[in-house]
C-alpha cells in the first residue's frame, strides 16, 4: 500500500474515532422514539392539538406531526456525528423535567406545542426504556458485565454494550414496522421548533443556545444528512451480515425493508441547501463506515441480537412508555403535569455522587455560568444547582486524588459564589430569554 493511501486510511480512521467517540449512541432506540409518536398521534396527540388549535388545517397538522418527531429526538441531537455532546448531557442530567415543563409553558403556536409534546415523549421513553429494557438486557447478553456490575448495567458502566443494544433495537424496529419509503421519509422530515427551544434552553440553563450551536439550522440539516446517508447504510450492512438471525426474529423480512434511499436532489428540494455541507472527509468517513470492519469505535455499529428475552423486555418497556406517555399527555391537557428532574440513563432522580456523567455535566454548567458572571441565572436554576451540591459527602474529600481534590475545590468555590449571588427575578430572566 502506498504511503499516500496509508496516510488517508490513518486519517479516516482517526476521523471515525473522533466522530463515534463523541457520538455516544446511548439513546433509547431512535426509531422507537418515532414509533412512540406514531402510536400516540391519532388516539391522544391529534385530539389535543385540534382542541387547542381548532382552526388548524389538515396540512397544518401534518406539519405539526413533523415537529412532534423533532421534539422526540431533539434531546439526542448532541450525540449525532459532529454534534455537541454538552447540549444532550444537559437535557439528560440537569433539570430534565424542568426543561420539558418550560417547553410546554413557552410554546406559542401549533408547531411549538407539538414539538414540546414530542419532547415529553422522549422523557418517558428514556425513563422507562432504559430502566425496563436496555439496562436489564445488557447484562443478559453480556455475562461478563453481569459478573462485574450485577443485573443492571447503565450506559456509564459500559458505553459500548449500550450502543450496540440500541443499534440492534433500531434494526429490529425496521424489521418489525417496515420503515421503508414513506415512513422513513417522513421521519427524515422532522422539524425542530428553534424559537421555543431557544427560550426554554435559556430559561432552564441560563445559557443562550448559540453558545452550544453556532448555527442551529445548519446542525439540524446535518443531522438529517446523517440520517439520510448513514443510517440506511448501517442497517443494510446489519441485515446483510446477519440475515439468518434477523429473519428468525422477523419472519418474512426482506432486504428491501432495510433499504430506503433519498436522492441528494430530492433532499435539497425538500429541505433546502442551507445546511452545514459535509466536507469531503466527512462523506468519505460515511463511505468507509460501510466497508471497514466493525472493531474499535465502529464496534458499536456491529449488530448484536438482543435475543428473545431482550425483545420481550423491549416490548414491555414500549407498552409502559405508551401508557405513561398517555397519562402525561392527559395531565398536560388538565394542567396537572409534574415532571421530576431525573437522570435519563437510569430513570431515577439526579443526585450528586451517583452518576459521574451527571456530576461532570453539573460541574461544566457551573463553570460556564461563572464565565458569564452568573448574569442569566434564574432563582430556579440557582436553587437547583445549590441543592444538588448541598448533599455532597464531604467526608470522602480527603480520600480523593490530588487532581480530583483540586477539581472539587474549584467546584466548591463556584457553588459558594452561586449561593451568594443575587439572581434576577423570574420575570426579568424571562424577558432576557425573549430578547435573546
Amino acid at each position: 500500500m502506498s504511503t499516500a493511501l496509508t496516510s488517508i486510511r490513518i486519517f479516516l480512521s482517526s476521523l471515525l474515532l473522533l466522530c463515534f467517540s463523541s457520538m455516544g449512541v446511548k439513546a433509547y432506540s431512535v426509531l422507537a422514539h418515532e414509533a412512540i409518536i406514531d402510536a400516540s398521534w391519532k388516539p391522544v396527540m391529534l385530539p389535543m392539538l385540534i382542541e387547542k388549535y381548532p382552526n388548524a388545517t389538515p396540512q397544518d397538522l401534518v406539519m405539526a406531526h413533523s415537529y412532534a418527531y423533532g421534539g422526540s429526538i431533539v434531546a439526542d441531537m448532541g450525540y449525532m456525528p459532529f454534534g455537541n455532546g454538552f447540549f444532550t448531557d444537559l437535557l439528560h442530567y440537569v433539570r430534565s423535567g424542568d426543561f420539558i415543563t418550560n417547553l410546554l409553558a413557552d410554546a406559542q403556536n401549533l408547531n411549538e406545542y407539538a414539538f414540546a409534546l414530542g419532547a415529553l415523549s422522549h422523557y418517558m421513553a428514556d425513563k422507562y426504556g432504559h430502566s425496563m429494557s436496555t439496562n436489564l438486557n445488557v447484562p443478559i447478553i453480556y455475562p461478563d458485565l453481569q459478573k462485574k456490575f450485577g443485573d443492571v448495567v447503565t450506559y456509564e458502566e459500559n458505553h459500548m454494550s449500550h450502543s450496540r443494544m440500541e443499534f440492534a433495537y433500531d434494526v429490529l424496529q425496521i424489521g418489525q414496522h417496515g420503515y421503508t419509503s414513506e415512513g422513513y421519509h417522513d421521519f427524515i422530515g422532522f422539524n425542530i421548533a428553534v424559537p421555543v427551544l431557544e427560550r426554554a434552553f435559556f430559561k432552564t440553563y441560563g445559557r443562550n443556545l448559540n453558545t452550544i450551536f453556532s448555527n442551529i439550522n445548519a446542525d439540524i440539516n446535518t443531522m438529517r444528512w446523517g440520517v439520510r446517508n448513514l443510517f440506511p447504510k448501517l442497517t443494510k450492512a446489519a441485515y446483510e451480515g446477519n440475515k439468518t438471525e434477523i429473519e428468525k426474529l422477523n419472519p418474512g423480512i426482506t432486504a428491501k425493508k432495510f433499504q430506503y434511499k433519498m436522492s441528494k436532489r430530492a433532499f435539497n428540494l425538500e429541505f433546502g441547501k442551507k445546511r452545514k455541507e459535509p466536507k469531503f472527509w466527512a462523506k468519505a468517513a460515511v463511505f468507509m463506515i460501510g466497508i471497514l470492519p466493525k472493531i474499535g469505535p465502529l464496534k458499536a455499529l456491529k449488530f448484536k441480537s438482543p435475543g428473545e428475552e431482550g425483545q420481550k423486555l423491549f416490548a414491555q418497556s414500549f407498552e409502559a412508555i405508551l401508557e405513561n406517555y398517555k397519562i402525561a399527555l392527559n395531565q398536560v391537557h388538565d394542567n396537572t403535569l409534574i415532571l421530576p428532574d431525573i437522570n435519563f440513563d437510569t430513570g431515577e432522580p439526579t443526585l450528586l455522587g451517583q452518576y459521574r456523567l451527571a456530576d461532570h455535566t453539573y460541574s461544566k454548567l457551573l463553570e460556564k455560568l461563572q464565565e458569564q458572571g452568573y448574569k442569566n441565572v434564574s432563582p430556579e436554576l440557582q436553587k437547583n444547582i445549590v441543592e444538588y451540591y448541598a448533599k455532597a459527602d464531604t467526608s470522602k474529600i480527603n480520600s480523593l486524588s490530588k487532581s480530583d481534590k483540586k477539581k472539587w475545590d474549584i467546584t466548591a468555590s463556584r457553588v459558594l459564589e452561586l449561593t451568594n449571588f443575587k439572581p434576577a427575578s423570574a420575570d426579568s430572566t424571562q424577558t432576557l430569554a425573549t430578547k435573546n
